[in-house]
């Protein structure tokens, strides 16, 4: 058993831990784990401060490492809502969906006021290909909340893979008009400008999807890897795959195979690159 630290430690642990919070939201995020990490230091069972920790890796795309720091939050507080959720939602970018629905379940049940919960939930049914299921859950989240930009577009592709055109354009578009106002304010966003071309993408308006998706690759940094917005995770190798197969749509094949050989290069052991590339013929 850990010794209990003394309150002049506990206060040093405190401070670092709101000075990690300050050098996040300035978007220091290296900053930002070191003092994290001194927190942790001086108290090994902060279980907030290991949640934060999770945080900055998941704006980091080290969803590994936030999976395990939020499970080490859970083990110091197992009744946790937000590590539950924040476990669940990293083990779900990780592909483990039955641990993913076990967590988000449990984070829903501790607090079922939180129904952005819902379309977490769904966006996983929808990757496991349980339709009507995810469905459900996705109403679910956007009758609490619709603003709730991630159902909104998680919806719109389920009813996409269901056939359900009208029902998937409508909700695209209101995606579209959300990361509009964004863009408008910030002209730079690369996220919005994704989040636009893939869905001009799948509504089939090649010109317009090819517009943001060119403007997503030239307007990242080279400080940002990975992008996290309204609980929707991608990354720069996403933007190449993504532009990749609008070029091939358009017929620039050339251009496409460039694309994807840029993701390929990005993340090499990433079967989803390597499964578009093979369907490409590029």
């Amino acid at each position: 058993m850990v010794a209990p630290i003394s309150i002049e430690d506990r206060d040093r642990a405190n401070q670092h831990l709101d000075r990690s919070i300050s050098f996040s939201m300035c978007g220091k995020i290296d900053q930002a784990i070191d003092e994290i990490r001194k927190a942790i230091s001086i108290d090994s069972e902060f279980a907030q401060a290991h949640n934060k920790l999770g945080d900055y890796y998941m704006k980091k795309g080290m969803v590994k490492e936030a999976a395990a720091s939020y499970s080490r939050s859970l083990e110091l507080d197992p009744t946790n809502q937000n590590s539950n959720f924040d476990l669940g939602c990293s083990l779900a970018h990780l592909g483990q969906h039955d641990e993913a629905l076990e967590y988000l379940r449990k984070a829903l049940e501790l607090k079922p006021s939180h129904t952005e919960i819902y379309g977490h939930i769904g966006r996983i049914l929808m990757m496991r290909g349980e339709l009507e299921d995810a469905i459900s859950h996705l109403n679910k989240a956007i009758s609490a909340s619709p603003d709730d930009i991630m159902s909104s577009f998680t919806l719109a592709c389920a009813y996409q893979m269901l056939g359900q055109t009208d029902n998937a354009t409508r909700l695209f578009k209101k995606v579209i008009d959300r990361y509009n106002e964004l863009v408008n304010v910030k002209k730079r966003f690369a996220e919005g400008h994704y989040y636009i071309g893939r869905s001009y993408f799948f509504m089939g308006n090649l010109p317009e999807a090819l517009k943001h998706l060119e403007k997503a690759v030239e307007y990242d940094t080279e400080d940002v890897d990975y992008h996290y917005s309204f609980g929707m995770l991608y990354s720069d190798a996403d933007a190449f795959c993504s532009l990749a197969e609008t070029l091939h749509a358009l017929g620039r094949f050339s251009e496409a195979r460039e694309a994807m050989d840029k993701a390929i290069k990005i993340s090499p052991n990433n079967q989803h690159f390597s499964k578009i590339k093979s369907q490409l013929g590029i």
